[in-house]
């Protein structure tokens, strides 16, 4: 049986706790959520029946079901029989790609992911899209962009025409160009896909004094570095030059799986995508899967990533069958896609848990995903800052 979170833990200062909090009135509040259960991916456990009060596009309260009454809010939504948890991220997709922005962007929103971060485009006007999806013109996720990929003339990023040719000025200008142009992050390109990094190790890119120059004009402005990094002498790259994380999963080993923690550097595994759903039983595959779980191992950081677009729009769930058979259990699996994708982003204010204060980004699923990750392919209700949009 599962276990009841205790006060203390997320759900906990809500829950447990609550009763130390009867004499306070309650404000009324705009919507009610009741719920069976909640998922709370820090603690890895369910808490008990309760109602989770919604304004202003936050969680303004959640109380224990038995304190619920219909006079509490205007309106009122029953997930008593779904398991409720945070709304998922999708650290690393592509809005532009694999279909037209907008059903692309629903496609992402109705399978649960109510924050994608879009990882290179051929123009900076993905920004602009990322605006008009934000403020709601566009039906969508909550999206962080990166703006155009940052990779050399003729290398892995290099589309119609965008590769830069040139040393680290050119490079640098590149970032500040998306920069000025309002990037989230920058997306950088370090090494080729898995079939050279793995018949290559050594494949690298970018020089060292390029990627340095990367990572120190994005720092200027306080702006992470993501990579697309897959062979070990791209990691190592990486390493040395600060990058913060990879965009995909990388050929690493036990020692440089300690460096990436050591240093803060986190993985998104894409390896739905990398390997053909898990299908594809190549050498190449089977080693970054095996990677994968040495990382995890080890102690890095797994965020959750589909690189949507390559892996169609919508099926980014897929992702969590993936990784459970590359041995990552469910709840670490989960909590890549909330709380670790979450503090990666700098979004852990807001984003990554079901708790007063947070904003009221909630999705719900039939059984439980503890056992069956699967379930999370089967999303049937999805709120976004608050609204029902599913």
């Amino acid at each position: 049986m599962r276990r009841v979170l205790l006060c203390g833990t997320v759900l906990g200062l809500a829950l447990a706790c609550a009763g130390q909090r009867q004499a306070s009135p309650i404000p009324r509040a705009e919507l009610a959520v009741r719920v069976g259960r909640i998922l709370d991916p820090v603690s890895g456990g369910y808490g008990a029946p309760s109602v989770i009060l919604v304004s202003g596009g936050r969680i303004a309260d959640i109380l224990p079901d038995a304190r619920y009454r219909a006079d509490l809010a205007d309106s009122t939504i029953d997930l008593r029989d779904a398991t409720v948890l945070p709304g998922l991220i999708d650290a690393h997709v592509h809005l532009a790609i694999g279909g037209p922005v907008r059903g692309n962007a629903l496609a992402d929103l109705d399978a649960g992911f109510t924050t994608v971060v879009d990882l290179g485009a051929r123009t900076t006007r993905m920004l602009r899209v990322r605006d008009s999806i934000n403020a709601g013109h566009i039906p969508g996720p909550r999206v962080l962009a990166a703006g155009i990929w940052v990779g050399r003339k003729d290398g892995v990023c290099e589309f119609n025409g965008i590769g830069i040719a040139g040393g680290a000025g050119a490079f640098r200008e590149r970032v500040r160009e998306n920069l000025r142009a309002g990037a989230d992050v920058i997306k950088a390109c370090v090494s080729g896909w898995p079939s050279t990094a793995y018949a290559n190790p050594d494949d690298v890119e970018l020089p060292d004094s390029v990627l340095a120059a990367i990572v120190d004009e994005a720092r200027r402005s306080a702006k992470i570095v993501i990579a697309h990094d897959i062979s070990r002498g791209g990691v190592q790259a990486a390493l040395r030059t600060g990058v913060t994380g990879l965009a995909h999963a990388a050929y690493v080993d036990e020692p440089m799986a300690r460096a990436m923690r050591a240093r803060g550097m986190f993985m998104v595994p894409t390896l739905a995508s990398l390997t053909a759903g898990g299908s594809d039983t190549s050498a190449a595959s089977r080693a970054l899967a095996a990677a994968t779980l040495t990382a995890h191992r080890a102690g890095v950081t797994l965020v959750f990533g589909t690189d949507g677009g390559v892996l169609p729009h919508g099926q980014n769930a897929a992702e969590f069958g993936v990784l459970g058979r590359a041995g990552i259990p469910a709840i670490d699996a989960i909590r890549a896609a909330t709380v670790n994708a979450a503090r990666a982003l700098g979004l852990s204010d807001s984003l990554g848990v079901v708790a007063p204060g947070k904003s009221a980004d909630l999705i719900a699923v039939d059984g439980d995903p503890l056992a069956d990750v699967t379930a999370l392919q089967r999303v049937r209700f999805v709120m976004l800052r608050g609204r029902r949009v599913r």
